[in-house]
């Protein structure tokens, strides 16, 4: 799509982004097999409330420092205003990355720590929010689908893979496709991974694995559907790709 607007730029979100964000996503993925059909059956009813869900959890991820949430970004050439295009949220697991990135005394990811006021009071802010705005969009049963099919494929990420930088989310608005907004998302963590000999993982939605193949995940290895039992197991989509640190490949 042609729009009137300058060369993207990347940057991290700040928390008073995360309601434009929230729209992204709910736009780029309104009928993406299991963020849009599985769990928001009720979103062509409720359209604006399918962007509470990414809302609420992106706030609460926020004060997790192992996570990195970034945006990319265009300047509106008759408004001259910024206007976000797209976002990312990179996740380090595993203990190293705990220590790298993560905090120490004051902790907000930590519950034993004393300086844990953050997330508590966010987790208080989204329970309140969802009783004066609930998600009329989701199916409440569905709503924890993710955390409830996640140990049927979480020892993928063991043994050397134990150590990585985990794509969680990426949403391009869809009215600046194909402008480098995604790759540039992309490429941020995949650099983190390198600098630090890690490998890089991705979860893919359905149609978007030829994408990441292209930015470079060259290992596709594990499902999210995978197990028996597994809640995700008739959604489409889910193949897990894997970027492997350059000193595995050449052993």
């Amino acid at each position: 799509m042609t729009t009137s607007t300058t060369a993207t730029t990347l940057r991290p979100a700040k928390f008073s982004e995360h309601p434009r964000m929230a729209q992204i996503f709910s736009s780029a993925f309104r009928e993406e097999s299991v963020f849009g059909v599985i769990m928001n059956p009720h979103r062509h009813q409720y359209p604006a409330d399918m962007a509470l869900w990414p809302l609420r959890r992106n706030r609460l991820n926020h004060w997790d420092w192992t996570h990195r949430f970034l945006v990319t970004t265009m300047t509106d050439q008759v408004t001259k205003r910024e206007v976000i295009t797209g976002w990312a949220e990179w996740a380090r697991w595993g203990k190293e990355g705990k220590r790298k990135w993560g905090l120490s005394w004051w902790d907000p990811t930590v519950s034993t720590k004393p300086g844990n006021l953050l997330k508590p009071l966010t987790i208080l802010f989204n329970r309140l929010s969802s009783l004066v705005y609930p998600n009329r969009a989701i199916d409440p049963s569905k709503e924890d689908i993710l955390e409830r099919a996640f140990p049927y494929f979480a020892e993928l990420w063991s043994g050397p893979r134990a150590e990585t930088w985990y794509l969680a989310a990426l949403a391009v608005d869809p009215k600046y496709h194909g402008q480098g907004c995604g790759r540039k998302l992309v490429r941020w963590g995949l650099e983190q991974a390198t600098k630090e000999g890690v490998c890089a993982s991705v979860i893919s939605a359905h149609g978007k694995e030829r994408f990441y193949q292209r930015c470079g995940f060259d290992v596709q290895e594990g499902r999210a559907g995978q197990g028996e039992g597994n809640p995700l197991s008739e959604g489409a989509g889910g193949l897990i790709f894997w970027k492997e640190p350059d000193i595995q490949k050449e052993t």
